[in-house]
């Protein structure tokens, strides 16, 4: 090899170089524009559910504080029992069932409210490749978050059947606690029908682009002559007689690597 030749490897070598980095850039660029669309989708989701847990907050203080039910009711027979334990059995389930519901729902606004204020913060204003962890972290946080609001609906809907029982007559009682069985089945059916129409495995299907968050030195250069091709294409080179130079180059570079 002369002097020529290994002249013109060495410049092929530093044209991959620049147009390795210039790739790299390009996909980080484009990586980085993807979290950022993951992100404001995570944090509208977010902002949701925790509007519509701040409306439940407020429907549970009124179920707690206006509503006021009585110490027996008259449709019962006079027993002791059926006059003075089975209400305050009633009463027990209710306020349980409504103070439960309000804590969740003040937990969830809570958790919404924090990861809104610090996942933005971090996302704009962090170190480099801080939209992939604010973005990770939004996302880790959101199960735990709708676990939350799931059970304050649900014991919203508890609330609501043991309140019937206390305020209405047997037989309305009856028909209204049927109404909120049937609306916890539908959520609950709901709930499985989505999840296993959405559902799929994030340890072999998610996409992961942490290495090119990570930087250049992470992404491996692929020693194939599909790279070599590509290469000697983007370049606007022959594939003939200097596709053998190339190779060397390319050989060269991944040894640099």
């Amino acid at each position: 090899m002369d002097v020529r030749e290994s002249w013109e490897i060495a410049q092929n070598v530093h044209s991959l170089l620049a147009d390795k980095l210039q790739l790299q850039s390009a996909l980080k660029q484009q990586a980085t524009v993807l979290k950022e669309k993951e992100f404001q989708l995570h944090h509208q989701n977010l902002m949701t559910v925790g509007t519509q847990a701040a409306m439940l907050t407020a429907v549970n203080v009124t179920m707690l504080i206006e509503f006021q039910p009585p110490l027996w009711s008259s449709d019962l027979s006079s027993s002791i029992w059926a006059m003075f334990y089975l209400p305050r059995m009633i009463k027990f389930m209710y306020y349980t069932c409504n103070v439960y519901a309000l804590c969740c729902n003040v937990v969830v606004v809570s958790s919404t409210t924090v990861l809104a204020v610090l996942g933005t913060s971090l996302a704009l204003r962090g170190p480099d490749g801080s939209m992939i962890v604010a973005t990770e972290g939004l996302y880790a946080e959101r199960a735990q978050i709708f676990s939350k609001f799931g059970k304050g609906l649900c014991a919203t809907v508890a609330a609501s059947f043991f309140a019937c029982f206390l305020i209405l007559h047997w037989e309305t009682a009856l028909f209204a606690s049927a109404m909120c069985l049937y609306t916890g089945r539908e959520m609950l059916r709901f709930y499985q029908r989505v999840r296993k129409t959405f559902d799929f495995d994030e340890n072999t299907e998610a996409i992961d682009l942490t290495d090119i968050f990570r930087g250049p030195a992470n992404i491996v250069a692929q020693p194939s002559d599909l790279f070599n091709r590509a290469m000697l294409r983007a370049n606007g080179l022959r594939e003939g007689g200097r596709y053998r130079d190339e190779q060397e180059g390319s050989s060269l570079l991944n040894s640099v690597v």
